[in-house]
This record gives C-alpha cells, structure tokens and sequence, in this order.
C-alpha cells in the first residue's frame, strides 16, 4: 500500500546491506540496519532500512497537477473515476456539475470538461446550489499512488530473484575459453538487469536524463524566470518519463538507453574478495564519466551487494557475454570512493568504521 513516506532507493535493495547495527543514541541496543554516512563522516550511524532514501509523497501525483495528464492516461483516468466518486458520495447528497450548457454527471462528461473543474458549479439533484469550494477542496485532496505502486508491482516485488539468478549464472557458467572470465547468461536474466539499472537511475530525484535535464531547466528558467512554473514543466517532463518507463513500450529516456545498452554495452560483475566489501548510497545507480581516470573505469556503475558490484561498460559484443572479475581490497576500495564521490549525501554500509570500507 502507498504511503507519503516514498522511497527513491527500494528497501528490497537496501535489505542487502542490513546487519546488526548500533547508533548513537543508543549504543547498546543492537537491531537489523545499515549503518549510514554522510560525505564528510568517519563513524556510521545505524539506521532500519525503513527510516531512511525517502521523501515525503515523492511519486504521488496530485490533483492539481493535471496539467500532465496528456502525457499520463491513467492518471487522467483515476481522477476521472475519483471525481465521479467524490461527486455520487457527496455528503449530506450527491451532486452534479454544470459547465456552461453542459451537465457532468457521468465520467464521459467528467473526461470532456475535467480540465475546467475550477469553472463548475455543483448542485444537488433536487437542483439546490452546493457549496463549490467545500467541493473543490476535498477533490484537490485526492491522490494519485499509481506510480509508487507500479514501481512496487513492476520491478521491486521482483529484484531479489533478478539479481540472484544474474549473480548465479555469471559465477557459475562455464567461461567460454580455458582460463578467460567471460561467460555467456541468459538472454531473460541480462534484459532484466538492464531494465533494473536504468529503473534505479530515472527514479532517482538527481535524475538528469544524463544532463539533458539540466539543460532543460537552465533553458526554461532564462525563457520564463518563474521559478514555480519552471519547477511545475520539470516536474511534469518527470513524471512523464516514469510513466512511459513504466506503461509504454518505447520513447523516452528509459526505453531509447536500453536500446542503445543492448548494441552497445558490456556487463562486468566484480566479485569482491575476502572481507572486502562494496558500499552502496542514495545514488546507487549512477554514470562515471571522468577523462583523468582510465577508460576502463568509465561506465554505469551498480553495487548489487556488498561483494557484487556490476559495470556497464562500452563493447561491442552480445550483451549476454559478461566478465566475471575478482576484485582485491584496493580494486574494492577504489570502486567504494567512486560510489561516495558520486552520491547526493549518504553513503550506506555494513561496517560502522568508514577507513575499512574507502
């Protein structure tokens, strides 16, 4: 069920960072958690997975914020539905609306004329006038969890065994050369890897559609420098690009990078050796891009655990060849300070002392 407290980092991906943790208020009480930094700390502090990588109604789209609804049917559609429950069980009666010559009390009416709501009147079906503004108010209330929901239902209800069947076919196929690393999977558990990457990269609120969204918003705000309205077309373009993630087969960031991905990218799934281990952030999904570091450590980056850690590199072979590579504690440790550098604020690990993890 949705609630305002919406993460942006799915607790099923967080899960499997959690230990037995402590924090600073009370150090000796233990519980299943992580233990979270910030940039700038030495020391974690232990927090439940649930407490934390959220924002208040960060998905929920709400009634006034229809202005979208051309790029987002079923949204549109919900508020219709919505609007004719609100108005048939009106209390103390149900009401009706009229607009104009037109009378709106089925939800083709509702549909044709939901864009000027503001300009109905509202009357009882004896046709005594109701009280517009109490009517208004309780539908501006209404709210919109379709897709915080479909995030739930479409990709996390199913990360645990897209990831563990990955990281079971990467380590346990057969190399396709004696003594080489690279290992053919298949072609379901690549695609939903993939899917899952870029899911994890646009739900994210730094999401920049890989700076286009920047561009976008420096564009907009030196053509109209109404900050609010600005922020309200961000939004939309948002929103928008979730929903086609999540209910259309083509178009948008989402759909367009997988595509490209799939001609053009090469999976490498680091195993972590010993007691080394990968930190994971508020950011986990992310693109370095830095021309003074190697070409080989430019890419997509993805912590799935902490000892697997996935890069998507640039290749030209069949994206169900993957390198399977160990990685000792500096090969770890120099991925780990890739990671901070890279997050928004928290970093998220299972040792409370940072120096073990960077």
């Amino acid at each position: 069920m949705a609630t305002k407290k919406q993460h942006f980092v799915p607790r099923v991906y967080i899960k499997a960072w959690e230990t037995t943790v402590e924090n600073s208020k009370e150090p000796n009480k233990k519980f299943q958690g992580v233990y979270v930094f910030s940039k700038e700390d030495a020391i974690g502090d232990g927090k439940t997975k649930e407490s934390i990588l959220w924002k208040p109604h960060l998905y929920t789209i709400k009634f006034n914020q229809l202005y979208m609804a051309k790029y987002c049917p079923k949204v549109f559609n919900f508020y219709v539905n919505a609007v004719y429950d609100a108005m048939a069980n009106n209390q103390p009666a149900p009401v009706y609306g009229k607009f104009g010559r037109s009378i709106i009390c089925t939800k083709d009416s509702i549909r044709k004329h939901l864009m000027d709501i503001e300009q109905w009147d509202f009357y009882y079906e004896n046709d005594d006038e109701a009280k517009k503004k109490a009517i208004l108010n309780r539908i501006n209330d209404i709210r919109c969890y379709l897709l915080e929901e479909s995030f739930d239902s479409c990709y996390e209800a199913r990360w645990e065994q897209i990831r563990d069947v990955f990281i079971k076919e990467v380590t346990n196929n057969l190399p396709t050369s004696i003594g080489g690393d690279e290992k053919y999977i298949s072609e379901k558990s690549a695609n939903d890897m993939l899917e899952f990457f870029f899911m994890m990269l646009c739900r994210n609120p730094s999401f920049s559609a890989m700076g286009i969204y920047y561009w976008i918003n420096d564009l907009l705000r030196s053509a109209y420098g109404d900050i609010e309205e600005v922020d309200k077309m961000m939004d939309a373009l948002w929103f928008s690009e979730l929903y086609r993630m999540i209910y259309k087969n083509t178009g948008g960031f989402y759909h367009n990078i997988i595509n490209m991905a799939l001609k053009s990218c090469k999976f490498v799934l680091f195993e972590a050796r010993n007691e080394a281990e990968f930190i994971t952030s508020d950011s986990p999904a992310f693109q370095n891009n830095c021309r003074v570091l190697s070409v080989n450590k430019n890419g997509y980056i993805f912590p799935l655990t902490p000892k697997y850690m996935l890069f998507i590199g640039k290749g030209e072979d069949d994206i169900r060849l993957v390198a399977h590579q160990y990685a000792n504690e500096k090969t770890v440790k120099n991925f780990n300070r890739l990671i901070r550098s890279n997050c928004d604020s928290i970093i998220i690990g299972t040792k409370k002392q940072l120096y073990n993890l960077l």
